[in-house]
């Protein structure tokens, strides 16, 4: 109830356009596809254990019939009754010859097919099935899908901080784009404005005409540079609104483009902390026992089965519709059954062989993802640690740069220097201002990144 409320909240501020960093995460947590698709396979995982734990309890089955049956006999089916008595010579028969003969014509006729003929039957039983021995594969089976639900849970887990990473990342860098646009919205502005004033210096006859056309030169050459960071916003707005999963399109990330507080670790300890927070190294741990469980579960096939069977069974046959209470049948059975392979030519042998291989496989995964963890968290501390003194580098750069820009317009304002210093000077602080902004945008993408590869919670 609680998640829902926040999510209604989260809905409501996004009608306002506006979203923060917060904000994205948790509209991600709840929309977006692959985590969704997690949830889903935690569910199954959850359906598949409780199938397989079904099978340590008896099962009851209880059926039941009742039919009415009327046949009609074809006419070549028919006989006429017998009557043994018109065969008998009324003067020499004797009572008793009469009598006989009756009665064997009764039993006769009894035995001849009637039409139409009525039936009913009523049937019901109660079955139980237990499984008393199957040689392991129940049992190791079951285990097998708590692990399989065990990682299941742990990949969402995963897949949640990879979402977050990507969500952080999209968001962070339409902040980029935002502020590349300002930047060649600004050099542009700048541009416009000395343009004007070299206008006005040729109109007084201190510059040459060809100056005032290397100006507007000059100018035009950033209108594409502009469009092209416009349109590099665009598709970065719309990447981070299918990311969380805003179909409307009216979510616009708003936050500080700051740098996040620096991650004060040695590369030791953030080699120990990863170690020992990584989600996919208990799921790798996780995917070894399974394998082994379902090499187990292969094994036992060569065990026999055991199995309990027991039935109570009421039933009944009438020779009319009318059932009654005499008619009734009644039948026990209880039973023990056993089934031993024998022999199915090696296939059973290739299955457990397969499942030992696999097994193998799976240990060499785990300890492969181990190392491949250090490496990962080895690569993120050092680009990191780069990524933070690139930083320092382009804003000690930038302010050289805006310097040299200012000195360049004092002195051609003063007619000591030339234009084109102006235009060098503005084109270089443009660079370095993206170069600045691109520098923030790493640190923050690289902080988060190790964050990820420490196993700390985006």
């Amino acid at each position: 109830m609680k998640r829902h409320l926040i999510f209604m909240l989260l809905l409501a501020a996004v009608c306002l356009n506006g979203i923060t960093l917060e904000e994205s995460l948790e509209l991600a947590r709840q929309r977006n596809s692959t985590l969704l698709m997690a949830r889903e396979e935690i569910n199954r995982a959850e359906q598949s254990n409780l199938e397989l734990k079904g099978g340590f309890f008896p099962k009851l089955t209880l059926a039941g019939a009742y039919s009415l049956q009327r046949t009609y006999l074809p006419s070549s089916a028919m006989s006429d009754p017998i009557d043994l008595t018109q065969l008998l010579n009324p003067y020499t028969a004797s009572d008793n010859d009469y009598m006989l003969a009756a009665s064997v014509s009764g039993i006769a006729n009894s035995l001849l097919p009637s039409s139409p003929m009525d039936e009913g039957s009523l049937a019901a039983s109660l079955k139980l099935e237990q499984v008393i021995f199957a040689g392991g594969r129940l049992h190791n089976g079951y285990k097998a899908t708590q692990r399989y639900r065990d990682i299941s849970r742990l990949n969402l887990k995963v897949k949640e901080q990879d979402v977050a990473l990507q969500t952080i990342q999209m968001f962070y860098g339409y902040l980029l784009t935002t502020r590349l646009v300002q930047v060649q919205e600004e050099a542009l502005a700048t541009l416009r404005r000395h343009v004007a004033q070299v206008e006005l210096f040729n109109q007084e006859g201190f510059v040459a005409e060809f100056d005032v056309l290397r100006a507007r030169l000059e100018e035009a050459k950033l209108e594409p540079q502009l469009m092209k960071a416009k349109n590099d916003r665009d598709l970065a707005l719309a990447a981070f609104r299918k990311q969380i999963g805003d179909e409307q399109e009216t979510t616009v990330p708003e936050d500080e483009f700051a740098l996040p507080e620096r991650i004060d670790l040695s590369l030791e300890q953030a080699l120990a902390q990863g170690l020992a927070n990584r989600g996919e190294l208990e799921m790798a741990g996780l995917a070894t026992e399974l394998k082994e469980l379902m090499w187990k579960a292969e094994k036992g096939i060569y065990m026999p089965t055991l199995g309990l069977q027991a039935s109570a069974s009421l039933f009944t046959a009438a020779d009319e519709f009318a059932i009654e209470a005499d008619d009734f049948g009644t039948n026990y059975s209880v039973g023990i059954g056993i089934s031993i392979p024998l022999f199915d030519g090696m296939s059973n042998r290739a299955k457990v062989k397969a499942a030992h291989h696999d097994y193998l496989l799976s240990r060499i995964q785990q300890r492969d993802a181990a190392a491949l963890i250090r490496l990962e968290i080895t690569q993120n501390y050092n680009n990191l640690r780069h990524a933070e003194e690139n930083y320092r580098v382009q804003q000690e750069n930038m302010r050289l740069a805006e310097q040299g820009l200012e000195l360049a317009r004092v002195r051609y304002e003063n007619q000591v220097g030339i234009q084109l210093e102006v235009f060098d000077a503005q084109t270089t602080l443009s660079a370095i201002k993206l170069q600045y902004y691109q520098a923030i945008y790493e640190v923050i993408s690289a902080t988060r990144m190790l964050q990820k590869s420490l196993g700390t919670t985006l």
